[in-house]
């Protein structure tokens, strides 16, 4: 696990939201990612829950924790994690943990991922005049395929996908998940999906 600092910036909730769809291996393969010391401390914390009730939260904290942990700890990956200091603690310590980190060298990320919509308003302004995009986790589903590593079909379907399994309902929760995607996805997917795509 290198200390490189890698143009995309993630926290534990994007990581674990990307870490439970069916694309985590290709992504593990393809994009380099920086997240933080407290934010694998937050993994790790979930991913010593013992025993929770099979397709819980706890359930599905523990299993994509667990694949975030085994990612980082493998010596040939290009993912790295970085030393927040001083250490923020509280709730929301991985997402202060990006602040301080993307505040600190500006210059190192183009790309900061965090699901709370609140903390990427709260990041945008902290950064403003900067070049860094601060968006939600299905942004790193879209740099696949932008990559030409998926198609446009299995981007739309994989974010849908995590959309769901995330539970974000309602019109902003959803708006907000697409925010920064210049994909249209309403052309492929049937009307079954429309609690799960931007209004159109």
């Amino acid at each position: 696990m290198a200390a490189d600092r890698h143009p995309l910036l993630a926290d534990t909730s994007a990581l674990i939201a990307v870490a439970n769809t069916e694309l985590w291996e290709l992504l593990c393969e393809t994009l380099a990612v920086t997240t933080t010391n407290v934010c694998v401390a937050e993994c790790k914390r979930h991913a010593n829950t013992d025993y929770p009730a099979a397709g819980s939260r706890a359930a599905y904290l523990k299993q994509g924790s667990q694949r975030v942990l085994t990612q980082l700890q493998d010596d040939d990956t290009s993912w790295s994690v970085v030393t927040v200091v001083p250490r923020p603690h509280g709730p929301d310590a991985g997402e202060q943990s990006l602040r301080q980190e993307a505040a600190a060298h500006p210059d190192a990320y183009s790309v900061v991922s965090l699901l709370d919509g609140e903390g990427r308003r709260s990041i945008r302004r902290q950064l403003a005049g900067c070049d860094i995009d601060v968006v939600g986790p299905p942004y790193l589903l879209y740099l696949l395929f932008a990559t030409d590593h998926i198609s446009k079909a299995e981007f739309c379907r994989a974010t849908v996908e995590l959309i769901r399994t995330e539970g974000w309902t309602g019109y902003e929760a959803v708006k907000g998940a697409w925010a920064g995607i210049p994909v249209d996805c309403a052309d492929l997917l049937g009307d079954e999906y429309d609690d799960a795509l931007p209004p159109h």
